[in-house]
């Protein structure tokens, strides 16, 4: 009997066993529709609370960790019994021998072994998916970083959102500025920056943006960071501006931030306000808008982006995206006249905003036709514009720092539209208007016109550095302000009716072109002082007009080619002592040079003069008189073979189409030189057969050199033994004032000069079509702080040689803008 029960217990656990493992094979197919059921019911349960949590973060809020692990189990826990439901199927169908027997015992097994622990798997997530029901299963966000502003659709600025984007991101910049003119959409470009903190992930704490304005309020803007940092206003209340400060400096201190200043007008004292970039370390930054490049360097940006207008392209796109596709395809005419008025605007959004919406319900083609004659005529007396564009860029104008900025500025609408504006003949221009100073014009001169290029209000010439030009809404404004302010009248067209034009008021007048035609037909203008006729047709002046002229300080008469006489009655009734300036450009005849010697104040007058005569200029070089007070020259004729000059005070010299070998200059008694101390451009064009410039050793302060179109010029600068050459060399710092030198077209140049020479104010050389130039005047130390453009043809620059490696590497490295033509 004690070996009976140890033996019956074996068995017993043996059949417990068989009869376990045998239920996973005989109950399986009750088991699947069991793992079935309760998949259903976890499903439920699961949508329920996904439902649920969706619905909660619509509010703000986001679901907790332990809901969002439930989810992710569920999700993984239906897959696996998706696949162990589909083998229980396929182990069932393998039945045999009615509905007892399965041909696979030991697989049959398996899978329903895994059916019973996959039903308790699930059922266990089921239990805890219950708990949800009486649980919060989202918590309360913070205060976003960012609150998104609201913004209509924009065209055209997505590649510098991703340009300046890109410097947020980079730990070198800490300050960003973003300038240009008013109106070309600076603050949807912050704007959009904006935004884009909301769709990005990135790792700054904080994004604050503050309006700054043009009167700028430090508790305001204080007032705008403290609100973002949420400091109660019982911390707030009762301090002063420095306690604020501290407090905002404390709070910033630990976080990593981005403040967004927009509109700023002058410099911010950052310290003021509470925001130091010095005290926090985190990588914090600060982006801002402003209409003045001048205001980026006040703020220390360690990158500036200039906001340009829109590419014709993207203007028609807002133009079109504004106006209404119903509107612009309601009549076949209105896309070409759409066309026109795009380019009226220049690309400037806001203009192309406001006469967008001004057209949006007009769809007739004549409408649109008188919209573009108000906009060519007057402007501003289009719907919107006078109230909505021209406020915001006189804000420009009125902030420029003094009256003679404003005055420079307004007289630039003396120009037409698009036109490129030698800034040496705009200077002449100021100092004969008793604008500048007299004793140090071209410097403060220079000045000016860089202060009114940092305001945006002017803009880099399409040309060189030599010109600028007005964009054409800013001008229309300058000129809108002219015209009532300095009775300015501008005469482009002929029949041009400019309603502003009151010819018995104004002051100063342009005429330009087949605007000239006027002048045969206009009454008397009594307060005329300024007279400008520039690229007329006209080969004899109006005797009406001139007869009815009154003595005038101011009279430009350059680029008329065909005028080739002024009467003489004309002529020194114009010469009076009032008059301080006279550009006379066109071939000077010999009673114009017997009219300017009679003048007793001719040292006070500013000439320019141009001669294709041969009998002219013969007269003018044997005046000593002329010669000393001639400041801008033009020489183009064939039949020049020679010069010979004793000119001080020439400015610009410009010699085109002559038969000179060679230019002579005179020079006084005891070493005293009588060269060009004052030449600044010099410009040599189609002189076939003149070989060297040895000459330009006596233009000490030369700083624009263009030679082109020279067949058998070898080299610009030799050895010239004359009397006080050496002198110049010395005491000048021979060509140290040289800014730019431009060379085309010249076969047979082989060399610049014989010797590396010291160029500390060379900016740029630009060299095309000279094959044998292998060379330039370069060592170490020659322009090592200045040069910034080396232009020329990949071929070229390849094949140069250099005074040694430092040398090259040195040009390499500083000239960053090395432009390849081929």
């Amino acid at each position: 009997m004690d070996c009976v029960s140890p033996i019956l217990d074996i068995l017993t656990r043996l059949w417990d066993c068989t009869a376990t493992n045998s239920s996973y094979i005989r109950h399986l197919k009750k088991n699947l529709k069991s793992l079935s059921e309760a998949r259903r019911e976890l499903e439920d349960l699961s949508e329920d609370v996904n439902r649920r949590v969706e619905e909660e973060e619509q509010q703000q809020r986001k679901r907790k960790k332990v809901v969002q692990g439930w989810l992710d189990a569920v999700e993984s826990q239906i897959k696996e019994v998706d696949v162990i439901s589909r083998k229980g199927e396929e182990e069932v169908q393998k039945k045999c021998l009615g509905s007892c027997c399965i041909y696979n015992c030991y697989s049959g097994y398996k899978i329903g072994k895994k059916v019973i622990n996959k039903i308790r798997d699930v059922k266990e997530l089921i239990k805890k998916g219950e708990i949800f029901e009486n649980l919060q299963v989202t918590y309360k966000l913070p205060r976003p970083t960012v609150d998104g502003m609201v913004m209509e659709e924009t065209v055209g600025f997505d590649s510098m959102v991703d340009e300046v984007w890109g410097h947020i991101e980079d730990y070198r910049y800490r300050i960003i500025g973003l300038y240009g003119i008013g109106g070309v959409g600076k603050t949807t470009l912050l704007k959009k920056l904006f935004n884009k903190f909301i769709d990005i992930n990135h790792y700054f704490d904080l994004v604050i943006w503050v309006a700054v304005s043009k009167e700028a309020n430090l508790e305001k803007i204080q007032e705008a960071i403290r609100k973002k940092l949420n400091i109660s206003d019982q911390m707030w209340k009762n301090k002063g501006e420095e306690d604020k400060a501290t407090e905002i400096l404390i709070s910033l201190r630990s976080k990593r931030f981005v403040l967004l200043l927009d509109d700023v007008w002058e410099r911010l004292d950052l310290s003021k306000i509470g925001v130091s970039l010095y005290d926090n370390q985190k990588g914090s930054k600060i982006v801002f808008t402003t209409r003045s490049q001048e205001v980026c360097g006040q703020m220390g940006a360690h990158r500036r982006f200039k906001v340009e207008c829109l590419s014709p392209e993207a203007s028609m796109d807002l133009f079109r995206l504004t106006v209404g596709e119903d509107v612009f395809n309601s009549h076949p005419e209105i896309p070409r006249l759409a066309q026109i008025v795009v380019e009226e605007c220049q690309g400037l959004p806001l203009a192309l905003i406001t006469v967008a919406r001004a057209m949006s319900s007009r769809r007739g083609p004549r409408e649109w036709q008188h919209a573009i004659d108000e906009l060519q005529s007057n402007p501003f007396r289009f719907a919107g514009m006078g109230n909505l564009v021209l406020p915001i860029l006189r804000f420009s104008y009125d902030s420029l720092s003094d009256d003679v900025l404003k005055t420079c500025f307004l007289y630039c609408s003396l120009f037409p539209k698009e036109h490129n504006i030698r800034k040496d003949e705009l200077i002449e221009l100021w100092v004969a208007e008793g604008f500048l100073n007299r004793a140090d014009p071209r410097n403060e001169g220079e000045y000016i016109i860089g202060s009114l290029e940092l305001a945006c209000l002017l803009e880099k010439g399409e040309y060189s550095e030599d010109f600028v030009v007005m964009h054409d809404v800013i001008r229309e404004m300058a000129f809108w302000l002219a015209s009532k302010e300095c009775k300015i009248v501008v005469r482009e067209k002929p029949n041009q009716q400019n309603k502003s034009d009151d010819l018995k008021e104004a002051l100063r007048m342009s005429v330009w072109g087949s605007g000239v035609d006027f002048l045969h037909e206009a009454t008397s203008c009594p307060r005329l002082r300024t007279l400008l006729i520039r690229f007329s047709v006209l080969e004899k002046f109006p005797s009406r007009f001139a007869g009815s002229m009154h003595p005038l300080a101011v009279l430009d008469l350059s680029y008329n080619f065909d005028l080739v006489e002024l009467p003489e009655a004309i002529v020194f009734s114009w010469f009076s002592t009032e008059l301080v300036a006279l550009h006379h450009n066109f071939c000077c005849a010999t009673s114009v040079l017997a009219g300017l010697e009679s003048l007793e104040n001719i040292h006070d007058i500013s000439i320019t003069l141009c001669f294709v005569d041969t009998h002219a200029f013969c007269r003018f070089q044997s005046s000593p008189k002329l010669q000393s007070c001639v400041k801008r020259l033009t020489v183009a004729s064939p039949w020049f073979s020679s010069l010979d000059f004793r000119m001080d005070h020439l400015e610009t010299l410009e010699i085109v189409d002559c038969s000179l070998e060679s230019i002579n200059i005179y020079f006084g008694d005891q070493g005293r030189t009588y060269c060009f101390r004052n030449l600044r451009h010099l410009s040599v064009k189609d002189c076939h057969f003149m070989t060297d410039l040895k000459w330009i050793r006596c233009a000490p302060n030369l700083q624009f050199l263009y030679v082109s179109d020279c067949h058998v010029l070898s080299e610009i600068i030799g050895t010239y033994e004359s009397p006080g050459t050496s002198e110049i060399e010395e005491s000048h710092h021979f060509l140290s004032n040289l800014m730019v030198i431009d060379l085309q077209h010249l076969p047979s140049l082989t060399s610049i000069c014989c010797r590396a020479v010291p160029l500390p104010s060379l900016k740029t050389i630009s060299v095309y079509d000279c094959p044998g130039l292998r060379k330039l005047p370069l060592n170490s130390g020659s322009a090592k702080n200045s040069l910034n453009a080396i232009r020329g043809s990949r071929e070229w620059w390849d094949q140069l040689e250099w005074e040694d490696e430092d040398t090259k590497n040195i040009a390499s490295e500083e000239c960053l803008k090395i432009a390849y033509e081929d």
